[in-house]
C-alpha cells in the first residue's frame, strides 16, 4: 500500500511540473491603442501689441513720429494648421488720453514668410492671403494662413514669420480726412491684437 501511495504522489508530482513548464512557455498578447492629438506651439513674446506716434503738422495733416514694430513668430506643429488675426478693440486707445481714439482698421498689416515651407497658395504649403497684399485690422477674426496641398506639418525653421504693420496713409504724411471727426490728438496710440493658432482637421 505505502509503495502505491508513493507512486501516486510522484506522478501527481510530475503531472503539476508539466503544466507549470506549460504556462511558463505561453506566449502573453496584449492589445495596446492609443489617441495622438496633434502639437500646436505658437512662439512669440506675449507682450506684443500695435502701438505708433503721431503728430499734426498742419489741421488735417498728419506724420507719424514713430512706427509699429514688426513681429517675428513662428509655428511648430506635428499636424496641419491654421492662423488667424484679430485686434482686441475696434480702436486705437492713445495712451496719455484715453478719450481719444482712432479706428483700427488705420492700421494694414502683412505677414512674410521666413521660413522653407512654401506660400505661395493652395498647391504649396501654406496659402497666404497677405502675399501679396495688405489686410486691415479688425476685430473679427481674420484667418491668414492656411495650409495648402503640401500640408504645413513642420518646426520653427520650416513655419518662420514676420509680421508688418502699414500705416493706411498716401506718402510720408498721413491724409486723413476721413478720420477727421474723431479728433486725433497728438501723442502715442496703442491696441492689442491677438494671433490665433488652431488645427486644420481636413483631409
Amino acid at each position: 500500500m505505502k509503495q502505491t501511495k508513493t507512486i501516486c504522489i510522484l506522478l501527481t508530482f510530475l503531472l503539476a511540473s508539466i503544466n507549470v513548464a506549460e504556462a511558463q512557455g505561453e506566449i502573453m498578447e496584449a492589445n495596446v491603442s492609443a489617441t495622438l492629438e496633434s502639437v500646436l506651439i505658437l512662439n512669440i513674446d506675449p507682450d506684443v501689441n500695435v502701438e505708433f506716434g503721431i503728430v499734426e503738422v498742419s489741421q488735417n495733416l498728419y506724420q507719424i513720429t514713430r512706427k509699429p514694430e514688426d513681429i517675428h513668430f513662428s509655428v511648430e506643429s506635428t499636424g496641419n494648421w491654421n492662423l488667424s488675426v484679430s485686434a482686441s478693440d475696434n480702436y486705437f486707445t492713445c495712451i496719455d488720453d484715453s478719450s481719444c481714439k482712432i479706428p483700427i482698421d488705420f492700421v494694414s498689416y502683412q505677414i512674410e514668410n521666413k521660413g522653407t515651407n512654401w506660400d505661395n497658395g493652395l498647391f504649396s504649403n501654406i496659402a497666404n492671403r497677405t502675399k501679396d497684399t495688405t489686410l486691415s485690422l479688425s476685430q473679427n477674426k481674420t484667418t491668414v494662413l492656411v495650409n495648402g496641398n503640401k500640408n504645413n506639418i513642420g518646426g520653427a525653421e520650416q513655419n518662420s514669420f514676420v509680421l508688418r504693420w502699414y500705416l493706411n496713409f498716401d506718402d510720408d504724411l498721413l491724409k486723413i480726412d476721413e478720420f477727421y471727426k474723431y479728433k486725433i490728438k497728438e501723442g502715442y496710440y496703442k491696441a492689442d491684437f491677438f494671433i490665433t493658432l488652431t488645427e486644420n482637421k481636413k483631409l
